[in-house]
């Protein structure tokens, strides 16, 4: 079994950034990969608190500069992507669906990146 986030550090995150993170590690270990090939590391934020930052790119297979950009923040409110872009939790989107919309992208080395030409213009 691949190693998981240290328990110390796992509860000072808040419950929602926990949840989220037990899903992912645990869909990453189904497909044989690692999380700390994603350079996960723990984070505070001014307006959105405790959080977990990670790259959705392993360092494996990719460069450090394709890792930065394509990192996501997760907090209590929500994934945050680059752009200020955010996918809140709420009822019908809890941090386990999430999880599993980035396991997704994750597995298939394609990164969320939410772009609108109508918004970003």
């Amino acid at each position: 079994m691949k190693k998981s986030f240290k328990k110390d550090i796992q509860q000072t995150l808040p419950h929602e950034v926990q949840v989220f993170m037990k899903h992912l590690e645990l869909g990453l270990q189904c497909f044989d990969l690692d999380f700390y090939d994603f350079k996960p590391c723990t984070m505070n934020h001014t307006e959105h608190g405790a959080g977990l930052l990670f790259s959705q790119l392993s360092k494996e297979q990719h460069e450090e500069c394709c890792m930065a950009e394509n990192s996501l923040i997760v907090s209590k409110t929500g994934v945050h992507m680059n752009k200020n872009k955010i996918l809140f939790f709420s009822n019908e989107q809890p941090p386990t669906h999430l999880a599993l919309l980035v396991l997704s992208a994750m597995v298939q080395e394609t990164p969320l990146n939410f772009e609108c030409e109508h918004c970003d213009s």
